[in-house]
């Protein structure tokens, strides 16, 4: 029993070291302004939900990318499009939308700020005016991501007019749904729900009932996946029952491995994210045959002041990407609990022999058959610049702790974490 139990911490441990070797990335929307639609259908508080889910993330390491209130679909594709592309193989990429959706026939669809007021009959067009839920977690899917988490505050009244006793859509909230493979979803309500934007009569905080508890819950170090859907399900079903109304929000996991994976991070600095460069290649052709964007080019903005929840935000920037903090990014390397240490194998013999360059033999244990190259001996300081992959040629320059810096034949130098490489698979060739 000992010795499962050790097994058991080991396994624990290096999933939790794979995962740090990954990039966490997210994009975030907020649209409260609906320009075609009529006054019932404005929305005050996603573009102040979006900033406190941004802000969040960010603080836990999340390189953020925020695009909030006057988002339309033309924008909200050009965005996305740069934002699947920084995503590689084995990150984590997080998308959370606050505002309109409307499921139609079983398929939820989210309204960007120019979708025309359809009427019922008009589901095509209101499928090809609006932005399918499904479309990007598969996108980010097929870039590679390990995880995929689709946070949605969409759950709210339709926002399109009747025509007689028939609308488009649900009445209210979105359909049921399963997540495809590696993905997990969370929404603000449960199947037909409506979402509440705020609790009735004066109700101080800027966030909808949804968003506040969930920022909440997703800063409480350890909270897993399925803890995280089970918390945030419990305590906004208790806060809507106060009023009284029924939202219990809703979660599908298709992760594997949901248990060792959390959003938090309680050593975690915030990461950046570059300047958005003109579109590489495209989420679909369509997005790659539109016309130049009209909007205006999106501005770098410093992180916004921590606001405290009484504080509304106001007239939010349509657009940010968070620059580099002043502060440096070094972080010290996390070290496991002493239980874990205790359960884990002596350090590794070399990987490779100093000045030979050689093929490894094992790689990253949970499958990818890749290991990070790293700028620094950290999983959670620097920045990944190239893959470490079986067919690669390698080199020992030198070691600290359980990292190797290694050099690459033809290629950059960077530090590799010496649990996930083993030496050698062919024999060493010379420089």
């Amino acid at each position: 029993m000992r010795r499962i139990g050790r097994v058991g911490l080991l396994a624990l441990f290096l999933w939790s070291a794979a995962a740090q070797s990954a990039e966490r990335l997210a994009f975030v929307v907020g649209i409260g302004s609906y320009q075609n639609l009529g006054s019932g259908a404005q929305l005050a508080r996603p573009p102040a939900d979006a900033q406190a889910v941004g802000d969040t993330l960010q603080g836990l390491g999340f390189r953020v990318t925020l695009l909030s209130n006057a988002v339309t679909q033309e924008t909200f594709l050009r965005r996305f499009s740069i934002f699947a592309d920084q995503v590689q193989a084995g990150d984590t990429a997080l998308v959370y939308f606050a505002g309109h959706g409307i499921a139609i026939q079983g398929t939820n669809y989210l309204l960007p700020s120019d979708i025309p007021a359809v009427e019922a009959g008009q589901e095509m067009l209101a499928r090809s005016r609006s932005l399918a839920e499904a479309d990007l977690s598969a996108a980010l899917r097929q870039r590679g991501a390990r995880v995929v988490v689709m946070v949605i505050d969409a759950c709210r009244n339709n926002p399109f007019p009747k025509n007689g006793t028939r609308a488009i859509g649900q009445d209210a909230g979105l359909a049921r749904t399963e997540p495809a493979d590696g993905v997990f979803s969370l929404y603000a309500a449960g199947a037909g729900q409506q979402a509440l934007e705020k609790l009735p009569g004066s109700d101080p905080n800027p966030n909808s009932v949804f968003t506040r508890i969930f920022v909440q819950q997703i800063r409480k170090p350890g909270l897993n996946l399925i803890d995280l859907g089970e918390s945030v399900r419990d305590e906004v079903a208790k806060l809507a029952e106060t009023v009284p109304h029924k939202q219990v929000p809703a979660y599908y996991n298709e992760v594997r491995g949901a248990r060792f994976v959390s959003l938090a991070s309680p050593d975690a600095a915030p990461v950046p994210t570059v300047a958005v460069s003109p579109p590489p290649h495209a989420v679909s052709s369509a997005i790659a045959a539109r016309p130049p964007d009209p909007t205006p080019p999106q501005a770098i903005l410093p992180p916004p002041a921590q606001t405290q929840p009484s504080q509304v935000i106001k007239n939010p920037p349509s657009s940010i990407v968070y620059p580099p903090p002043a502060s440096t990014l070094m972080r010290p390397p996390a070290t496991p609990p002493a239980s874990v240490a205790n359960a884990l194998p002596p350090e590794p013999t070399p990987v490779a022999r100093f000045g030979m360059f050689s093929h490894p033999i094992r790689l990253d244990p949970t499958g990818d058959n890749w290991v990070a190259l790293r700028s620094l001996p950290s999983s959670q300081a620097g920045y990944r610049i190239a893959k470490l992959g079986p067919d690669s040629l390698f080199s020992v320059i030198g070691r600290q702790g359980v990292w190797v810096n290694v050099k690459l034949r033809g290629g950059p130098i960077g530090w590799v974490h010496g649990e996930y490489v083993g030496c050698c698979r062919r024999a060493p060739v010379e420089p």
